[in-house]
């Protein structure tokens, strides 16, 4: 199923300084960490999962955000959906860890 990234919905979507590619990877970004919508009051709970992933290593970006930097970005897009399914915290960290247990076997298969 095609990723959609619904920016219209943004608060802020009509101002002249809207980033259109930062809210396509916040779209992306939404699908990893397991919400459908940006809102008020689940913006700390995608504050902890991304600080989760990069304390886990795998999902690396090339640079890093701290958990401020991460609060302030979401807060800009309040409103943003996509079409995902949401996840709770402890389905996110059963994938989290579904995904880690597949690289750690992956690389002792690759070292042998």
């Amino acid at each position: 199923m095609p990723l959609y990234v619904y920016r219209d919905k943004c608060k802020n979507f009509k101002k002249k300084d809207f980033n259109h590619k930062e809210c396509d990877q916040i779209g992306f970004l939404m699908v990893g960490l397991g919400f459908r919508e940006i809102r008020k009051n689940n913006i700390e709970e995608m504050v902890f999962r991304y600080t989760f992933l990069q304390k886990v290593a795998y999902a690396r970006a090339d640079e890093e955000h701290t958990s401020t930097d991460a609060r302030k970005i979401f807060s800009r897009y309040i409103g943003l959906q996509i079409n995902n399914q949401e996840l709770t915290r402890h389905k996110f960290m059963i994938n989290c860890a579904r995904a880690l247990e597949r690289d750690v076997e992956y690389n002792i298969r690759k070292a042998a």
